[in-house]
């Protein structure tokens, strides 16, 4: 299924960067998409105009790009004339970030600083461009000088990690003249940030510098030797995590730096359990609220990680953001069509009726010989629900190895398979692969007449309240028929209910 960030934070055309590949025909002349937000932060009423000389390109289209979180986006584009020179411009104003240029091949060229003001020069060529030169923006000049600055340093550090990791069995005799290079260079390039942040703690660089800093452990801290040391780090870094961070400040959406904080901060500092993900969400949307671009962001953000997350469960986060935002026909976001809307709200809906520790539909389905057998009047401890296709690969390699763990183990301790095949186009086929497989399990399916009631009886289907979009798909249930867990492997199945046989046997 396709990520639905793109429905909720692009209005624009996504720039796909490569060096290979040729660039089709170009528009007849430059695009200037509108803008869907301007903020305080983003006034500037002259709009933007910068003049890009890009050497040594001629007669061709160059784009400007954005970044909004982890992606990159099309924002505009120029022809470059005879003399090298395009020029980007529009009445409206750019969000300040970071704006990446790029070549005809759509290959990135250089990045620059967009702030308040936007009228400059860019003069760079492809040959070098380790000299570009900033006219009428010293921010850029000063972006610019730390990349001069940044780079022997960073290309030593990087040598003396791989050093270090090469060799990282042995006593080399110039181990600690490597770890002080290391330790040297991180410090030289933190002064200088520092340097910056100190001249103008709100210029778009100085922000961007802020956030790119790590907490600093005190020195209690720093060699936990107890289990409580080591909780106490955690619980520091994790208080601290935000503190350079402002999340009611749009500018840092349009950098590649917010999203890499985020995604670690949500994998190494919080619970995987959707409540404690929602509690983060709740007071980050808090703070971002307050800023147009920042409270797009993490609304797609959370919808777009956790729709279809990889862990159990966590897509209560995304029906939280839905019905606190999306939901109703006021929503609180104000950029989606009726499309998006729709695919949103569909989505939402399919997952509502299968929540974890909810109690799971019941299904009304028909045996091999046309008997009525309903979920519900299956008397088990705990009761395996599957729906699987007899054209399924996968279904055709997982049925052997379901039915060895329930002739193992869970026949004789209560746990029965509702097995319903949805393929009704080859139900004809059905009865004899049932007889040789999991012949000892409750097989069903859903006759055309019971569908064609449903339908007339306005009834959602099973597809929609079991999230059926691929076979197969598991869900196992307790006594009482609510759900325990869904979508997991076969093996991870199996030491889930042998740990629930446990409990219950004590």
């Amino acid at each position: 299924m396709k990520k639905l960030l793109s429905l909720l934070v692009l209005a624009l055309p996504l720039l796909t960067f490569s060096q290979k590949k040729p660039v089709r025909n170009p528009p007849p002349k430059p695009v200037a998409p509108k803008q869907t937000v301007v903020n305080a932060a983003t006034n500037n009423a002259g709009g933007y105009k910068i003049e890009i000389t890009a050497k040594p390109y001629k007669n061709q289209w160059i784009y400007l790009a954005y970044y909004f979180g982890g992606i990159k986006g099309l924002q505009d584009s120029a022809m470059v004339n005879n003399e090298s020179k395009a020029i980007f411009k529009s009445n409206k104003p750019l969000p300040q970030g970071i704006y990446i240029v790029a070549s005809p091949e759509k290959s990135i060229l250089f990045e620059m600083l967009v702030g308040e003001k936007q009228n400059f020069q860019v003069i760079s060529d492809a040959a070098n461009l380790n000299d570009i030169q900033y006219l009428n923006s010293e921010e850029n000049k000063t972006f610019g000088e730390y990349s001069h600055f940044i780079a022997p340093r960073a290309q030593k550090g990087e040598e003396a990690k791989k050093a270090l990791a090469q060799d990282s069995l042995k006593q080399l005799p110039n181990r600690a003249q490597l770890e002080n290079t290391i330790t040297q260079n991180f410090k030289e390039i933190e002064d200088y940030r520092d340097q910056v942040i100190n001249k103008d703690e709100t210029s778009l660089l100085a922000v961007i510098f802020k956030s790119m800093k790590e907490t600093q452990l005190p020195e209690n801290l720093k060699h936990p030797v107890t289990r409580q040391d080591t909780i106490n780090q955690y619980r520091f870094l994790k208080d601290h995590y935000w503190d350079n961070i402002d999340l009611m400040d749009g500018r840092l959406v349009r950098t590649p730096i917010l999203e890499g904080k985020l995604k670690q901060y949500l994998n190494n500092y919080v619970s995987p359990e959707a409540d404690s993900i929602i509690y983060e969400f709740n007071w980050m949307i808090a703070l971002g609220r307050n800023d147009d671009e920042m409270f797009k962001y993490l609304i797609g953000y959370f919808v777009d990680n956790y729709v279809q997350p990889k862990i159990m469960g966590q897509d209560k986060v995304f029906l939280h953001v839905y019905e606190r935002f999306i939901a109703g026909d006021n929503p609180k976001v104000n950029w989606l069509n009726e499309k998006q809307k729709e695919a949103i709200q569909k989505r939402a809906y399919m997952l509502m009726a299968n929540q974890i520790g909810a109690k799971a539909w019941d299904l009304n389905m028909v045996d091999a010989n046309n008997n009525a057998r309903t979920l519900y009047n299956e008397k088990n401890d705990f009761t395996i629900v599957l729906f699987w296709d007899i054209h399924c690969g996968t279904c055709k390699a997982e049925i052997p190895v379901l039915d060895s763990f329930y002739q193992a183990t869970w026949k004789q301790n209560k746990v029965g398979i509702y097995s319903v095949m949805i393929n009704e186009d080859a139900i004809k086929e059905w009865p004899d692969y049932i007889a040789k497989n999991g012949k000892d399990w409750t097989h069903v399916h859903q006759t055309k007449a019971l569908k064609e009631a449903e339908e007339k009886a306005g009834k959602p289907s099973f597809r929609q309240l079991y999230d059926i979009r691929s076979t197969p798909t598991i869900f196992l249930l307790d006594k009482d028929k609510n759900i325990l867990t869904k979508n997991i492997t076969l093996n991870d199945l199996n030491n889930v209910l042998q740990e629930k046989i446990k409990q219950l046997k004590k």
